[in-house]
């Protein structure tokens, strides 16, 4: 059964697909579970419907889930580098 786990605010905190059986119990403390499929950025519950966010609000969001240009750079930075020592390394132990 696909479920939505909400909460009092109508903010989707997780979507999934379980047994009927074991869906309430994917429900915290505070949370609410119900019936569906929704986009936890895209749709919020409202008297247990799913609606569809302003597209302002989906920008926003969109936008606060952008890397950072110099995160992204770092972090491809540090793979070339570990590769690279990764290589040496197997290198002088022959394995390579």
């Amino acid at each position: 059964m696909n479920y939505i786990v909400y909460d009092k605010d109508g903010n989707i905190l997780k979507t999934g697909i379980c047994p009927q059986d074991i869906v309430q119990l994917q429900a915290g403390t505070d949370e609410f579970v119900m019936e569906g499929i929704a986009n936890d950025i895209e749709d919020r519950i409202i008297k247990g419907k799913i609606v569809r966010k302003s597209e302002a609000e989906i920008n926003v969001i969109k936008e606060a889930m952008k890397p950072d240009p110099k995160e992204l750079l770092i972090s491809q930075r540090m793979s070339e580098i570990v590769r690279k020592q990764a290589i040496k390394e197997l290198t002088e132990e022959g394995k390579i």
